[in-house]
């Protein structure tokens, strides 16, 4: 299937704001331990790896803290991770994105983050997708991934710039 023909999860009608249901979370964790960690991704040869340190975040508690990252976002208010509808509905995209990333759909960019580490831009336009890896070898580590929107576009636009500030 082509990348910019990917669906949603869930039917946003289906899908409330604050929280999935039981059986909501179940589907996307089971897509998230599918694709991570009952078979280990292979991404350019090298493994791609997450946080394995379990939750304790009250909507996820005891689930890896690499799927709770990839489905909440940092709170502008609290500093605290919350529920994420759309990221949360988009779980199962990161893995054919990454297995497809030379797909014409997928901008490719690198950057150093402020700590020096070096990061993995994926970014697929059409659906305002972003994945983030990190360099951690000898694997890569699955940071996040997220629509962009109103609220990110700010942090996105520098990742953009200083990408094609190099080039």
């Amino acid at each position: 299937m082509p990348l910019d023909e990917l669906e949603i999860l869930f039917d946003e009608n289906d899908l409330d704001f604050d929280a999935p249901t039981n059986d909501q979370l179940y589907i996307m964790y089971g897509h998230f331990l599918t694709h991570f960690h009952k078979t280990p991704l292979i991404h350019k040869g090298r493994r791609v790896v997450f946080n394995t340190n379990r939750s304790r975040h009250p909507l996820f508690k005891g689930k890896f803290e690499g799927f709770v990252h990839v489905v909440t976002r940092k709170s502008q208010y609290t500093d605290k991770r919350q529920y994420d509808r759309d990221r949360a509905n988009r779980v199962h995209w990161i893995k054919p994105i990454l297995d497809d990333w030379q797909s014409p759909s997928v901008s490719y960019f690198e950057r150093v983050n402020d700590y020096g580490q070096l990061q993995y831009f994926y970014w697929v336009q059409s659906l305002s997708f972003l994945i983030i890896l990190r360099e951690l070898t000898p694997n890569l580590l699955l940071v996040t991934s997220y629509c962009i929107d109103v609220h990110n576009i700010g942090q996105f636009r520098k990742y953009l710039n200083e990408f094609r500030g190099r080039k």
